[in-house]
């Protein structure tokens, strides 16, 4: 963990029904000073989104050539590239030549013009796929958050459900 960095914990139960997978995950993410709740939050979203057992968290935000989330691959390309955030299209293009599979979760305040500005060049990159993640979900997450935490999400067809507590977030992906 980084200096200065405070640890949030978020216990995900999981429940991919499109996969048939159902797992309990124990994350622990540090949230750097530069970083946003809402990020810290966008990043656990996109893990979950994307989890396999070998997938692991990067040092990211620390480490500008490095994708957020990652699944290993063979020495020459990583499996899965995954960014989160309001990344640019030379950015994606890297990116692709790294890993056989890139995800990006946008989102934010300004999503809209990002959109315009980046979303025809980077769907143009065959191994990439876009994935914006809802305000109100982000949003939400980020001003409930607390150092640990319980989410309940479940996933069916290109539907999410994310309940924590007394707030529940239904959402598209």
């Amino acid at each position: 963990m980084a200096a200065n960095s405070t640890l949030y914990r978020i216990r995900v139960d999981l429940s991919d029904v499109d996969r048939a997978l159902y797992e309990r995950l124990d994350l622990r993410l540090a949230h750097h000073p530069s970083e946003t709740v809402q990020r810290l939050v966008a990043r656990a979203i996109a893990y979950c989104l994307c989890y396999t057992p070998e997938l692991e968290f990067t040092r990211g935000i620390c480490e500008g050539d490095t994708p957020d989330i990652r699944l290993p691959g063979n020495h020459a390309r990583m499996a899965l590239w995954v960014e989160v955030g309001q990344a640019s299209a030379g950015r994606m293009e890297l990116a692709s030549r790294k890993a056989e599979r890139v995800r990006l979760f946008p989102y934010g305040e300004r999503l809209r013009g990002w959109e315009q500005t980046h979303r025809e060049p980077i769907s143009r990159l065959p191994n990439v796929t876009l994935t914006p993640l809802p305000r109100e979900l982000i949003e939400g997450l980020a001003r409930g958050l607390q150092r640990n935490n319980q989410w309940v999400l479940t996933l069916c067809d290109g539907a999410g459900y994310l309940d924590c507590g007394e707030a529940n977030y239904p959402f598209e992906y």
